[in-house]
């Protein structure tokens, strides 16, 4: 019976199932997705990709009783750059018979960081930005992402719809790092940073749909 029970399960999974894939293009983090639909519902793989990048510009100078020019200048500029990718796993709720069609969704993925680099024309200070920047990258701990949306597709076709959601993220984590520190004669020292980052937002996306 428990046999017979599976493969009649397994017939209807086959009979109401199907490839499907998913592109949004807007927002602050764009996302795709691939998954498989079996009714109503659509687990899937999905992939979130958010890179930044900019530059700060410090510029000091001294003056000897407030005489020009200068009698002390200082100036450089800090860019940097990165980018995170974020793979989740998740389930879509496509509802209702018409053409246009409510869905919510739900997923959570662990992110990690691709690229992280900062650059400045001063050689001592790069090589504190170096260590500092490989201190972040081995002491990630505890990444983690939610996303939650809600929204509509029209089905232009019974494979092919276009939707509008609104999405809410919540993304945590963090770093540690320590380093000791041996001055000899016995004496000693450690320091110790920890750093924790909690982010939550809402924004609304636009999503190319297609189902095989």
């Amino acid at each position: 019976m428990r046999v017979i029970m599976s493969l009649i399960l397994l017939t209807a999974c086959v009979a109401f199932a199907g490839v499907s894939f998913g592109v949004n293009p807007i927002g602050p983090m764009p996302e795709t997705y691939i998954g498989y639909k079996i009714g109503p519902v659509v687990p899937y793989l999905s992939m979130n990709f958010f890179n930044a990048g900019g530059h700060v510009y410090y510029h000091e100078e001294g003056y000897d009783q407030w005489r020009d020019p200068p009698d002390y200048e200082y100036a450089d500029t800090l860019t940097w750059s990165g980018s995170i990718m974020a793979p989740s796993l998740g389930t879509k709720v496509v509802l209702g018979n018409s053409e246009l069609k409510p869905f919510v969704r739900l997923s959570a993925g662990m992110p990690f960081l691709l690229s992280l680099n900062a650059e400045i024309n001063d050689e001592d200070d790069q090589e504190e930005i170096d260590e500092f920047i490989q201190d972040i990258k081995d002491g990630i701990k505890n990444p983690f992402v939610f996303t939650g949306g809600a929204g509509v597709e029209y089905f232009f076709t019974d494979r092919f719809s276009v939707g509008g959601e609104f999405i809410y993220r919540y993304a945590t984590g963090g770093f540690y790092w320590e380093e000791y520190y041996d001055w000899g004669d016995g004496d000693w020292g450690r320091d110790e940073v920890d750093v924790s980052l909690n982010l939550g937002g809402t924004s609304a996306g636009l999503w190319f749909n297609y189902y095989f």
